[in-house]
């Protein structure tokens, strides 16, 4: 195993060496540091640069002098990527560390990281360092310990020396040619099995040479022609005996030429050693015996053929094993690569589910992985979608819809480094140059599916699945914005259609903002939008970014809610709100002001001194004219005419010359109409020191004196009542009925509708009812009192005068008339006339007959002939006749049965009748007309009388 060369930190190197460098400390390693990344490692490091992780699982032993073997484990769902290594101490310190640019760990979520490595540190003495008592599965490989080990090279096998490496199958195979191809096999001796020669030689004496049938033979019939007394031995010659045993140890026995050739058969099945394999006659068996396969060892298949299939890379033994594709030809989805383009090492395992697994690399580190979806059928699968096992980042395309990457063999990094790829079109969140990114496809959200998209200005988007995935309709939420950038374009169209979040920037083209500059063109501006919960409901917030002073960092805001927008509302700060208001701001005094020609803003504020003034409008007398300021206050704008109204006062604390006038300005700059109105004020004691002149009467309430006021200054009599303090002035007594038009009385009154009322209350009114109810009077009149008959408040009920109607009908002869014609056809009468009849007597003689009979000779000879029965013997010698006879009568009686029955058919045909019809009257009836009630034109008022 090879090892990694850390460097010792010289907080590490205090730690070990004791304080007067006599010696070593005890030093415990307790803990490894991960690092994402890649960098010269220092003596003066107290801690790893991008440390990610700690591993505390840990084991290790001291194994040289200089060398310590250390195991770590992380068995969690992190995924990283490692480029640097520490070691770390009980007490927190970093002992060594080590960093090289290539990947050291790559772990994705789903794997277990396993690290074990010798590891070696310039000028340590080991000997002291220790470690916990975590025992690992993977420590380094023995003969008698599973763990890890490395694989020896060619010069490692051929020195044999090192019992930690392991050999491939590749180089096993080497090894074994390279065996069958030398002669290094050691010959057969006495004392050891080896490779023998064999020899025809009867009279050698040689130990190294072995007999052949041949020499067996010619020692055999030598033998056979001699005869000696002894038995022979291996010290003597002598009489043998004969076996044909091929496992005997006998050493008194001679083998036969069977014996001999069982041996020789048996040596030749054997190996050779000097050919080094060479000989065996079916090499690939031989492998598959010794268990040295691609089933068994990752075979290295070479190229696979320019339009291979992955789908048909089985886990057979054909296919099992590594394979390369060095060329992005016919790499493609449609030859069910993992990815376009996809140049890298596929490696084939027979393995996993449903026992068969696929391993994809490509040159730029993606890893993917797929396993059978069944049992392998023999030709293309059925294989499993890809997935994505390695962070490395698959490219987007032109090719490529957003909304098609929703699949498990999606999950993963894709990475968008063209600006023509983005489009809404593909349904990128944005679109162009500056939406280059990354996409990122997780398992989990709604319906299992989440996107996420980064621009490369930082805009950050998600959304998930709007339902369960479907490849041929696959559907999505709406894109949401995570990140505060606003979007990488200019907003040219319609703000009511924005309703996806987000902060947009608006141009001049732009259609219905909140406020337009003197061209009628949208304020260029910024757009917040902001969706609620619901999905639905949305707020939009505008501030304008004009350079004119009316036009800069204003605010407005509205929402979308019933399926419309409200209209835009300013929210006024206190820069915005003198704009529009003309107050909370200081105005400088104009020079001059000529009532003519000057512009009047609507909501400003103007200050200008009263000899300042030109075109002074008639009515607006101002007294004295001197250097006082005059106050205008314009009043909002009617709509887009040229009209205004206005106050406007003079600024002074004189009474005398202290005036405020109501203006109405009209018309065109230069021929305006100016309308002045000087409202009178009202001085601090509320009293009207100077007659007033009220020509055009008074309308409303007076205050004050007039509510206790009980009679005129002058008493007079008006319309009968006295206005002179003797009494009440009452203009309609309590009890008067008052026609009302509304279902509301005024205060101090009631609909009469017959309710009871508080006579204590209202004294007057009981006067009026002393019954304490108010009459009904809805859907009644009033009448006068008769005469005489009818009481005061009594009720006559509807109904309609007496009188008589007469009627009579004329008397008409209607003479004879004449019904019309009719031909009545055909017509059947009923079936009838069915009848029996009684019978009695004797019916005539008949029956008579004859039989004519075969006569038979009896067998037996003879004259006599008789009549035989049909299963007599005999021969027949003719027929005979019996006599006539059987001839009789019957007697009948009873009834027959019945018959007769018939229809008749009868022929009507077309005729006339006659009807008469005198001369005769009716009866009339006058039938009820007319409303429910007697009624005439009227208009409905409610009746109403005073509560007093």
């Amino acid at each position: 195993m090879s090892k990694l060369l850390f460097t010792m930190t010289d907080a590490g190197r205090k730690a070990l060496v004791n304080a007067n460098k006599t010696g070593t400390n005890k030093v415990e390693i307790v803990s490894v540091g991960l690092g994402s990344r890649y960098y010269a490692t220092s003596t003066t490091q107290t801690k790893i640069t991008d440390e990610i992780k700690r591993l505390t699982t840990i084991g290790g032993k001291v194994v040289s002098p200089d060398t310590i073997h250390v195991t770590a484990k992380d068995d969690s769902k992190d995924e990283y990527v490692v480029h640097t290594i520490g070691l770390y101490t009980n007490k927190g310190t970093l002992f060594a560390v080590y960093s090289q640019e290539q990947v050291i760990i790559n772990k994705a979520s789903s794997t277990i990281a396993l690290i074990s490595s010798d590891i070696a540190i310039k000028n340590l003495d080991t000997k002291n360092i220790t470690f916990g008592d975590v025992e690992f599965i993977n420590p380094p490989a023995t003969e008698t310990v599973v763990g890890v080990a490395r694989f020896a090279n060619e010069q490692e096998i051929d020195a044999g020396t090192d019992d930690s490496l392991a050999v491939s199958a590749k180089r096993l195979k080497q090894a074994i040619v390279k065996h069958e191809q030398s002669r290094n096999h050691p010959d057969a001796t006495l004392t050891s099995k080896g490779i023998v020669q064999l020899s025809n030689a009867t009279n050698s004496t040689s130990e190294k040479l072995a007999a052949t049938p041949k020499a067996v033979k010619a020692a055999y019939d030598l033998a056979d022609g001699k005869y000696t007394a002894q038995n022979a031995t291996t010290a003597q010659k002598g009489i043998v005996q004969l076996s044909s045993a091929t496992n005997s140890t006998s050493e008194t026995q001679a083998a036969t030429p069977k014996a001999v050739k069982a041996a020789n058969d048996n040596a030749n099945s054997r190996l050779a050693k000097n050919q080094n394999g060479a000989d065996i006659q079916d090499k690939s068996a031989f492998l598959d015996n010794v268990g040295v396969t691609s089933l068994t060892f990752m075979k290295n298949n070479g190229e696979m053929p320019l339009d291979a299939d992955l789908n048909t890379f089985g886990p057979v033994k054909a296919y099992s094993g590594i394979w390369s594709k060095a060329t992005s030809t016919n790499a493609t989805l449609e030859k069910n690569f993992p990815e376009d383009n996809a140049v890298g090492v596929l490696e084939v395992f027979a393995a996993g589910h449903f026992a068969g697994t696929q391993r994809f690399t490509t040159r730029d580190g993606n890893v993917y992985m797929r396993k059978l979806a069944n049992k392998w059928n023999g030709t293309d699968g059925p294989w499993g979608v890809w997935r994505h096992t390695q962070s490395a980042t698959r490219p987007l395309s032109t090719t490529i819809d957003l909304n098609t990457l929703g699949a498990a063999e999606h999950l993963g990094l894709w990475r968008n480094s063209s600006s023509a790829i983005a489009s809404y079109e593909r349904n990128y969140p944005e679109e162009g140059g500056f939406a280059q990114g990354m996409l990122e496809i997780l398992e989990g959200g709604n319906y299992g599916r989440t996107q996420r998209y980064t621009t490369r200005r930082g805009n950050m988007y998600v959304r998930c699945l709007a339902a369960s995935w479907d490849a041929s309709n696959p559907q999505w939420e709406p894109w949401l914005r995570v990140g505060h950038q606003s979007e990488s374009r200019y907003y040219e169209g319609d703000l009511n259609d924005v309703t996806s979040p987000g902060i947009y920037s608006v141009t001049g083209k732009a259609t219905n903002g909140p406020v337009l500059d003197g061209n009628g063109v949208t304020v260029l501006g910024i757009l917040e939008v902001l969706r609620r919960f619901d999905g639905v409901n949305v707020w939009q917030r505008y501030t304008t970014a004009g350079t004119g002073t009316t036009l800069k960092g204003r605010t407005f805001e509205r929402v979308f809610t019933a399926s419309s927008w409200s209209e835009w509302r300013e929210v006024y700060t206190s820069y915005s709100l003198p704009l529009n208001l003309g107050i909370g701001g200081a105005v400088a005094k104009l020079t001059s002001l000529d009532w003519q020609t000057y512009d009047f803003v609507p909501g400003s504020l103007i200050t200008v001194r009263l000899d300042n003034m030109t075109n002074i409008p008639n009515g607006m007398d101002w007294g004295v004219i001197d250097g006082n300021l005059i106050n205008i206050s314009v009043g909002p704008s009617d709509d887009s005419g040229s009209g205004r109204s206005m106050h406007v006062w003079r600024s002074t604390v004189s009474k005398a010359n202290y005036r405020f006038f109501m203006v109405r300005i009209s018309g065109n700059p230069g021929s305006r109409t100016i309308t002045t109105r000087r409202v009178p004020i009202i001085d601090e004691a509320q009293t009207w020191m100077a007659k007033q002149t009220f020509s055009g009467g008074l309308s409303g309430e007076l205050s004050g004196n007039a509510a206790t006021a009980t009679k005129l200054k002058t008493a007079r009599t008006i319309n009968g009542v006295k206005f002179d303090g003797s009494a009440n002035i009452e203009a309609f007594p309590p009890g008067v009925p008052l026609p009302w038009p509304s279902d509301t009385p005024p205060a101090g009154y009631a609909i009469m509708q017959g309710q009871t009322f508080d006579k204590a209350a209202y004294p007057k009114l009981a006067i009026a009812y002393p019954s304490g109810v108010i009459p009904d009077m809805r859907g009644w009149t009033i009448k006068g009192k008769p005469a005489s008959g009818r009481a005061v408040l009594s009720q006559e009920q509807d109904g309609i005068k007496s009188h008589t109607h007469s009627a009579s009908a004329s008397s008409t002869d209607l003479g004879t008339k004449t019904t019309s014609s009719f031909d009545y056809g055909t017509k059947s009468t009923n079936n009838t006339g069915a009848h029996t009849h009684n019978v009695s007597g004797t019916a005539n003689s008949a029956g008579a007959h004859t039989h004519t009979v075969p006569l038979r000779r009896p067998n037996s000879g003879g004259m006599n002939f008789d009549w035989l029965d049909g299963s007599s013997s005999g021969t027949v010698v003719g027929n005979g006749t019996v006599p006539s006879s059987g001839a009789h009568t019957h007697s009948v009686s009873g009834t027959a049965t019945s018959a007769g029955a018939h229809a008749h058919t009868v022929g009507i045909g077309a005729h006339t009748h006659s009807v008469k019809i005198g001369s005769h009257g009716h009866t009339i009836t006058v039938n009820a007309a007319g409303n429910a009630e007697n009624t005439v034109k009227n208009i409905a008022f409610n009746y109403i009388v005073r509560l007093a």
